[in-house]
């Protein structure tokens, strides 16, 4: 049993389940284009999931449509007692160390995952029935019974490291922009690169693949410069792996500072320039960054170029220091910046919604919250000399 990605003319890629002998798994991969809507990178995830589910079928030698359909329901032991606990486990093969259980956040997820999917089986069938049949309220109250079931068994994530924080302190930031500032007189490409890889994650806080994603005409120079975050159609010349993309909402981001300004146009009609004249390929290539073969940039490049500037510069960067934190320093930096502004707090979510290309206000909630327990800690602070008379 495996999961394979195709690529369609068209750009799009979407996995199949497939049996042991290479066909394809009908239901699984009805329910996988029932949310092409979501990303390659979740669908693949989410058929992993169910390719478990099926993988305990297997063992066990069940068969889904005489549980559903044919009214023989799974039992509470067979649902708390093994499909539970075969979804705890790793169940990967590659690594050397093989662990006991994978981590509550993926056991979190791979539950959410098979709840959808079951939900969705009854209630396709559901919908065959007409509204007069007797068997319309034994599947209404069946799939309640079973969701409840699964709902139980979901566990809580143990608590993390809140002392650690999650975006770059403001002398953290200073060496980071020293450490990626080309050298005075360099005639390297990819050291410009490097900077403009860094200041538009920072200044902007870019996922990295919206970054990758980014094409030269969303990159507007003039009186009133901008960067434009926009969701296209999959590009089917685009065959990195995984493939860059905008998961979120798009956006039209105001660039106010001249020197950004400046670095990204040199960047793109001189540095960019060098890099693409190096390609090999037939196709010509629009992104905006460049690997130094002048093809498109990969996420797994970026990822390790974060990886040695944290390993060379151990004791002026943080431990968890990755692209991420550069979106949680540009989070939490508007964040702060809009409450001294005297913006109130549902307001800040919006705006930082916003910016960030988050659908859901709830996300911003981390930042706000931390803005709210400095400020609390500062006049604790003020408080507390008083009563001491510092």
């Amino acid at each position: 049993m495996d999961v394979e990605v195709i690529l369609h003319d068209s750009g799009e890629l979407l996995p199949i389940l497939l049996d042991d002998d290479g066909m394809p798994i009908p239901l699984p991969n009805e329910f996988i284009l029932s949310k092409r809507h979501a990303s390659p990178n979740t669908l693949i995830r989410n058929l992993r999931e169910i390719k478990l589910l099926y993988e305990w079928f297997y063992l066990h030698k069940i068969d889904l449509y005489d549980r559903i359909i044919q009214k023989k329901p799974f039992t509470e032991a067979e649902i708390t007692g093994s499909l539970v606990e075969f979804l705890r486990k790793d169940h990967e093969k590659r690594h050397k160390t093989i662990k006991i259980a994978v981590k509550p956040d993926t056991f979190n997820q791979r539950l959410i995952t098979i709840k959808q999917f079951l939900n969705w089986y009854i209630e396709m069938y559901i919908g065959t029935l007409p509204f007069t049949s007797n068997n319309y309220q034994y599947y209404i109250t069946y799939k309640s019974r079973l969701i409840s079931l699964l709902d139980r068994c979901f566990i809580n994530s143990p608590p993390t490291n809140k002392s650690l924080s999650k975006g770059l302190s403001s002398s953290e930031q200073s060496n980071f922009i020293k450490l990626i500032k080309p050298k005075t007189g360099s005639q390297n490409p990819i050291e410009y690169r490097n900077y403009i890889i860094g200041m538009l994650l920072l200044s902007f806080g870019l996922r990295p693949g919206e970054l990758l994603s980014l094409r030269v005409e969303d990159i507007q120079i003039g009186a009133i410069s901008s960067l434009r975050v926009h969701r296209r159609l999959p590009d089917p010349n685009d065959i990195r792996k995984p493939r860059p993309q905008i998961k979120r909402n798009g956006r039209t981001l105001s660039i106010n500072d001249k020197d950004l300004a400046k670095d990204l146009d040199a960047y793109i009609t001189k540095w960019r320039e060098m890099l693409d004249q190096r390609n090999q390929t037939s196709i010509e290539w629009d992104y905006l960054i460049l690997n130094q073969d002048g093809t498109p940039l990969s996420l797994a490049s970026i990822t390790q170029y974060f990886q040695i500037l944290k390993e060379k510069c151990t004791e002026l960067l943080p431990l968890n220091f990755s692209p991420k934190t550069l979106r949680h320093t540009f989070s939490s930096s508007m964040e702060r910046l809009l409450r001294e502004a005297g913006v109130e707090e549902d307001n800040r979510k919006k705006a930082l919604a916003y910016l960030r290309g988050d659908s859901a206000l709830s996300s911003q909630d981390v930042y706000t919250f931390k803005e709210t327990e400095l400020e609390a800690n500062k006049y604790l602070g003020q408080y507390q000399r008083e009563i001491f008379g510092i």
